[in-house]
C-alpha cells in the first residue's frame, strides 16, 4: 500500500496521567537530554549552539545516525548538521524544493519517514536521499515565541529505525532547540551590541585624542581638526579610526 499524503500521526507509547505524558526515557538518552539545558551557556556564537544540539540530538534518540538543523535566517533555508553525511540531506531539499524537513518548516507538522525507499510523498528528494545512504528519518518543527523558526531532522542508515519512544525523545530534542535558538540569538545578539558599543567607546576616544594632537601641530579649531583627519581616512581608504590611532602613536613615540 502506497504510504499517505498527509503527515505522519504516530501514536506515542507512553502512560498517561492526568497533567500529560510521561515518556519513559532510556539513561544514555537522558544524559544527553540534561546537556540541552546548559549548551547555550558553553558555545560562542547561535550556528555553533546549534550544532551542539545536532550532536545532543543523535546522542539523545536512539538510532539516529545524524541530526541536523535547517533554519531561515534571511528568508533562505540554511542547514547546520552533526556531521557533512546529515547536511547533505538538508541541502538536497533546498535544491529539489521538496522533502520533509521543509514540509515540517512549511505546515508545522512532524513528519515520520518509516523507509524512503518506499516512500511516494517527495518524488524527486526520495530517490537521491537513497542513493546517499539514508533510509529512514524524522522532522519535526522547531517553534520559539509561538513562530516556526526551523525543523530538527533526525536519519538513520536502517529502514523503520525510530520507534514511537524514539520520537517521543526527537519531540523533546526540537522543543529544546527552538527554546535554545531565542535564548542563544538574545544572548549573543546583546552581546555583540556590547562588543560594538565598547568598540565605538574606544573608537571615539582616540579619535578625540588624535584631533587634539591636530589642533596642536597645525594651530586649528576642533572642526578642522575633525575635517582633516576625516580627509586623510578618505585619501588613504582607511578607517577614521585606524588613522586616528596611527597619529596618536607616531604622537607617543619618544622624541
Amino acid at each position: 500500500m502506497a504510504p499517505s499524503t498527509e503527515p505522519d500521526k504516530w501514536g506515542v507509547e507512553a502512560a498517561r496521567t492526568g497533567k500529560g505524558t510521561r515518556v519513559s526515557v532510556p539513561e544514555e538518552p537522558l544524559r544527553a537530554l540534561t546537556e540541552l539545558a546548559g549548551v547555550v551557556l558553553v558555545q560562542d556564537d547561535l550556528p555553533a549552539t546549534l550544532q551542539e544540539i545536532c550532536r545532543i540530538a543523535v546522542r539523545a534518540v536512539p538510532s539516529a545516525e545524524g541530526a541536523s538543523v535547517t533554519t531561515f535566517p534571511e528568508g533562505r533555508p540554511v542547514a547546520i548538521a552533526s556531521d557533512e553525511w546529515s547536511k547533505e540531506f538538508d541541502e538536497l531539499q533546498y535544491v529539489e524544493h521538496e522533502g520533509p524537513c521543509l514540509d515540517a518548516y512549511r505546515t508545522g507538522n512532524a513528519f515520520r519517514v518509516r523507509d524512503l525507499a518506499e516512500d511516494t510523498r517527495w518524488p524527486s528528494y526520495v530517490p537521491r536521499a537513497v542513493e546517499h545512504g539514508a533510509r529512514s528519518m524524522i522532522s519535526l518543527p522547531m517553534a520559539a515565541e509561538g513562530n516556526i523558526i526551523g525543523a530538527l531532522n533526525l536519519y538513520s542508515k536502517t529502514p523503520d529505525a525510530f520507534t514511537s519512544e524514539a520520537v517521543s525523545i526527537a519531540e523533546i530534542v526540537a522543543a529544546h532547540a527552538g527554546m535554545a535558538s531565542q535564548v542563544a540569538a538574545a544572548l549573543f545578539g546583546h552581546r555583540d551590541l556590547a562588543q560594538q558599543l565598547r568598540e565605538a567607546m574606544q573608537s571615539r576616544a582616540v579619535i578625540e585624542q588624535a584631533k587634539g594632537i591636530v589642533m596642536a601641530q597645525q594651530r586649528c579649531t576642533v572642526d578642522e581638526a575633525f575635517e582633516r583627519l576625516t580627509k586623510v581616512s578618505q585619501n588613504s581608504n582607511r578607517k577614521l579610526r585606524d588613522v586616528a590611532r596611527a597619529l596618536v602613536e607616531e604622537a607617543s613615540k619618544p622624541a
